[in-house]
């Protein structure tokens, strides 16, 4: 017997302009004021093409070495084991920016290639902050327990042929409209999916982004 799955409707939150021009390749430099007035001026048509829709399920979770087990199905995988150490649960969840953000982006590639690729770092920026607020709202209903970085199949050494049955027991397709590619890339292509280990301890960041955090000797960087 499988956990209830969860259907969401949530609004994007605001999107920090410093991850867009980060996604844009420009790391932490000031951009360049001709890329900042595209990006401002692409932001109004992004949102209007943004559906957010997400759903998650809550499962007891055990690791055993390198064996991690859910209940409902358990797997090999070293990187996630050491993720979720000291967890008591863990939140499965798939979370999308709609296919309209699709349908835009390659209308405007054909078009302004240019545009095409604000419209690309703004959706990757997008989803980010999107998987954020989610996991901010989950610990909020969680008070005593930190949550630890999110991990989606494909990081570390967890394949990414998990993403099937991730998607399985999310029934996915029906609770947020995400499918996978005969290549395992999901569609919406601005999409994510992904694991979060909830124990007594776990990263102290707001926001759970190794790659924008200085603490190199972090137990729980990815």
């Amino acid at each position: 017997m499988t956990a209830p799955v969860y259907s969401l409707f949530p609004g994007l939150p605001p999107v920090p302009a410093r991850n867009i021009f980060r996604y844009l390749g420009m790391g932490r430099a000031e951009p360049d004021p001709a890329v900042a007035a595209l990006v401002e001026e692409c932001m109004p048509a992004f949102l209007s093409a943004v559906r957010c829709r997400a759903c998650y399920t809550v499962l007891p979770v055990r690791t055993d070495g390198e064996t991690v087990d859910f209940g409902v199905v358990q797997l090999s995988s070293a990187s996630l084991a050491k993720n979720l150490s000291g967890c008591e649960k863990v939140i499965l969840f798939a979370a999308t920016l709609g296919t309209q953000v699709d349908l835009q982006r390659r209308q405007m590639g054909v078009h302004s290639p240019a545009r095409a690729l604000v419209l690309d770092a703004m959706g990757s920026a997008a989803i980010e902050a999107l998987c954020d607020q989610l996991c901010e709202g989950w610990a909020e209903e969680n008070p005593g327990l930190r949550l630890r970085p999110r991990f989606s199949p494909g990081y570390g050494d967890l394949p990414l042929s998990f993403q099937i049955r991730l998607l399985e027991l999310l029934d996915s397709k029906r609770q947020a409209g995400i499918v996978l590619s005969e290549t395992l890339l999901m569609v919406p292509q601005k999409s994510v999916s992904a694991i979060v280990g909830m124990g007594p301890d776990g990263c102290t960041m707001r926001f759970h982004d190794c790659g924008d955090c200085d603490k190199e000797d972090c137990t729980f960087r990815l």
